[in-house]
């Protein structure tokens, strides 16, 4: 079955030197576990006592010297390069961390210490254990694998005149030493990659009791998106005018994308922010995977935007997250497919449900970038299942200017594997294009999905819906000071802008910096008690009266009694990653989601005469539907600025929005100005995002401000050039040159987003029906998946139940305690 389920895998591909990858994937799968035949390797999968040290019943090198067997000795077609990745794939194929490197291999068995020349007489132990016990099952392993020509006795034959003598001319200890000094690159990274990551596929679904039958997946039906989009309202003059040119986008995309399939370029969807971006990738990536008859990967930065595109697929294509059409998958989600009870979890550290769905087999998979480019650049044993799915795949990669900068030299590598080693189609989509594979790859060329891309642009032009306004705070240049705003002044300026019924939205760079701002917004009195109208507040006295949460609908009856109770025109709300993601999620539902409730229901508060006042971190600055009338954003990198904009005015209602960029202070428990922490300094060792943003921006703002469509087209394409094209080498040199070089260790634990790794996976119960299920007794990994909107990425500051289920760590949190702000979220 392994074997079958690796060629499956490597299905029509090719190695580096044009051996077909089909013939040794068939050759691996079938002697990996070859040394799994002696009677220490048997007693130990029994859970039987055996005399001898752990080192005998390891099987893995032992395995390896019979595929070297087997492929040079009985396959014409297979040369020395495809015989060693395979040997070298066998010999790692128990790594956990990482796909397996020859320099590791040379210095485990191509050197002459007595470590090395004991692991070889330990092998001679094992094969003359086979010999004395199996040897006809060891024979009729090696006649599959050679087909009929090789035979266990010839084997031992080879092997003994290749291993003797130990201090001499060793054949095995010459091979491998010199494996340790060859000089890979980016090709044979990409075979070793492949290889193994099939092999793990294979042998965790065998183990796991998948059967054939279960291993695929069903694309979502895209007539379901045709009709959903014929449904929605035509609008009238403007909005007729836009949602036209988004149906032609959706319809030239899907179109357009036949002839992508059939080359080897990258595709791109270019258009502004509001112009149906998700719809027309969703349809050009399903007829794509329609074509190739495979599967449709569709990748996005940020959990919170998953999660609204996750609502958005199940309503439109009526599919649950745990079917075999749809996968919703990310660190917090509940990443599972229900296929039945007939099967059992394996000794693989995950139940079939959770194998199938965490490696991608579902028609459509929707993940975050963190999780596809992770798995890639040396994917841990956990990650690799997932990448052989990639094979003739679908990959949309939406908002990718928001990958980190240290990643923007590796990332273009990733994708020249993802098209020429796994003949993926990859589709780049965003309103600020940065550029990755234009400037960062020599081997890939890239074309346009959409017809005439200016007359989307050119429809901003004749309809402006916001205007860019630069705050003296970004244009003084005060050498190597910064001009700043403090916060009791910004907050005033936001105050007064949200009068007379306005809606003001203020993006921050930080989670501190958001906190001090909102707290400068809210009215609040002396005493500390809430007098303003605050949606956080209003949720969580909700649920302390009921037990459960409100609806969108009940929290804008809350919020528009209180208002009518307290004599105010203004509804506030702040956002963070600290904020619970089922909370987030009915926060921004009760502010824009005009189909929650029925049609006789309450719409939505942003549609309202009330003012609505939401402080938020980035977490709403690309792909959450929302629309303000003003936006103030913290200074940084111009694509930030533009998603930014993308939350103001979007359905071009009334007067032209304001999108205000200004420079904050430093926040009272901070130690740096916002914008310097997240987006690096103006120059030294980062590279200097906002001095380039700077330099851009006032070349197009000589009375401080910038129109719409130009600072769509011209501010973010010379942004881009002027990173890329000058000698400021954006990304680290370092993890590109790993993948060129094929150093596995280098790149094993480098992560896309570092800080995640000082968080915690927080647990924040805030309903009764959590609260008893999470804090009541024990549970087990089941509980917790359960629960995923709960769940809280962070650093708590406050003390917290310590949870261990598995390999996982989580620290549960009374969301109705001091440990949880009902407004900032985890303390």
């Amino acid at each position: 079955m392994v074997a079958d389920r690796m060629v499956e895998a490597c299905y029509g591909q090719m190695m580096a030197d044009g051996t077909s990858t089909e013939v040794v994937a068939e050759v691996v799968g079938l002697t990996h576990d070859f040394s799994k035949l002696t009677r220490w390797a048997q007693k130990h999968l029994r859970g039987e006592p055996f005399q001898h040290s752990d080192e005998y019943r390891y099987h893995a090198f032992p395995g390896a010297l019979v595929t070297l067997y087997c492929l040079l000795e009985y396959w014409d077609e297979v040369g020395d390069y495809a015989a060693e990745v395979a040997t070298l794939v066998v010999a790692g194929h128990h790594d956990t961390q990482s796909p397996p490197e020859p320099t590791k291999m040379a210095e485990n068995y191509g050197r002459t210490t007595v470590e090395v020349q004991e692991t070889y007489e330990r092998v001679d132990e094992q094969f003359e254990d086979i010999g004395n016990e199996v040897p006809e099952r060891a024979d009729r392993i090696i006649r599959a694998a050679t087909d009929g020509a090789g035979s266990w006795e010839d084997f031992r034959e080879w092997h003994d005149d290749r291993a003797e003598p130990i201090n001499g001319a060793h054949d095995h200890l010459m091979y491998f030493a010199r494996m340790g000094k060859r000089d890979a690159d980016a090709s044979y990274y990409g075979d070793v990659v492949r290889l193994w990551t099939a092999l793990k596929l294979a042998d965790q679904t065998a183990a796991s009791g998948l059967e054939d039958g279960d291993i695929g997946g069903t694309l979502p039906d895209r007539d379901a998106l045709d009709e959903h989009v014929d449904d929605l309202d035509e609008g009238e003059g403007v909005l007729a005018d836009l949602n036209r040119l988004r149906d032609r986008a959706r319809k030239d995309a899907t179109e357009n994308v036949k002839a992508l399939v059939e080359s080897d370029d990258v595709g791109l969807i270019t258009l502004p922010t509001g112009f149906a971006k998700t719809y027309a990738g969703l349809s050009a990536g399903l007829r794509a995977a329609d074509i190739n008859d495979s599967r449709l990967v569709y990748v996005l930065p940020y959990t919170s935007i998953l999660d609204q595109t996750a609502s958005d697929i199940q309503s439109v294509f009526g599919v649950s997250p745990y079917s075999k059409a749809f996968t919703l998958h990310h660190h917090l989600s509940n990443t599972y497919t229900g296929l039945g009870d007939h099967y059992t979890d394996a000794d693989i550290g995950r139940s079939p449900g959770a194998l199938h769905a965490e490696s991608w087999l579902s028609g459509l998979t929707l993940t975050t970038t963190v999780q596809l480019f992770e798995s890639l650049a040396a994917p841990t044993a956990r990650q690799a299942t997932r990448v052989p799915s990639l094979r003739e795949s679908v990959v949309v990669i939406d908002e990718p200017q928001a990958i980190p900068e240290d990643w923007w030299q590796i990332v273009p590598a990733l994708v020249e594997l993802l098209v020429d080693t796994y003949d993926a189609t990859v589709i780049l989509m965003t309103a600020t294009q940065p550029g990755l594979v234009k400037y960062g790859s020599d081997e890939l060329t890239t074309r346009e999905l959409t017809d005439d891309t200016d007359q989307y642009t050119d429809f901003l032009a004749d309809h402006p819906r916001v205007t860019y306004r630069l705050h003296d705070t970004v244009r003084l240049d005060r050498g190597d000071e910064y001009a700043t705003l403090d916060y009791p002044t910004a907050g005033g300026r936001i105050s007064e802008a949200a009068g007379d019924g306005r809606d003001v939205l203020a993006v921050c760079n930080t989670r501190a910096s958001a906190e001090e701002l909102y707290q400068h917004v809210t009215p609040m009195q002396s005493g500390g008690e809430n007098e303003s109208v605050e949606l956080g507040h209003l949720l969580h006295d909700y649920v302390n009266e009921t037990g459960e949460l409100p609806t969108p609908v009940e929290l804008r009856r809350l919020a528009l009694d209180a208002v009518t109770e307290q004599d105010t025109n203004t509804v506030y709300a702040f956002l963070s990653g600290d904020v619970r993601p089922d909370d987030r999620k009915l926060l921004i539902d009760t502010l824009y989601d005009d189909e929650a409730g029925d049609e006789d229901d309450l719409g939505p508060l942003l549609d309202t005469d009330e003012s609505v006042v939401l402080v938020s971190t980035s977490v709403v600055e690309a792909g959450v539907d929302v629309s303000f009338d003003t936006v103030f954003r913290d200074y940084a990198p111009i694509p930030n600025i533009v998603q930014s904009g993308g939350r103001c005015n979007r359905s071009f209602g009334g007067e032209t929005g304001d999108v205000v960029v200004w420079r904050l202070a430093e926040p009272e428990d901070g130690n740096a100005i916002p914008s310097l922490v997240i987006h690096g300094g103006d120059g030294g060792d980062a590279l200097p995002l906002l001095r380039e943003t700077g330099q851009v921006l006032w070349r197009h703002a000589e009375d401080g401000t910038i129109d719409e469509s130009t600072m769509v087209s011209d501010t973010v394409g010379e942004f881009y050039e002027s990173l890329f094209d000058g000698d400021l080498e954006p990304g680290n040199e370092r993890l590109a040159d790993a993948v060129a070089s094929a150093s596995m260790s280098e790149l094993e634990g480098e992560h896309m987003i570092e800080e995640i790794e000082n968080y915690e996976d927080v647990v924040a119960c805030l309903t009764d029906r959590e609260r008893a299920d999470l804090l009541g007794g024990d549970m087990d990994a089941g509980d917790i998946r359960r629960y995923p909107g709960a769940q809280v990425n962070t650093d708590p500051d406050g003390c917290a139940t310590e949870l261990a289920v598995g390999n996982s760590r989580y620290l549960l949190v009374d969301a109705q305690s001091r440990s949880y702000h009902p407004v900032f979220g985890v303390r």
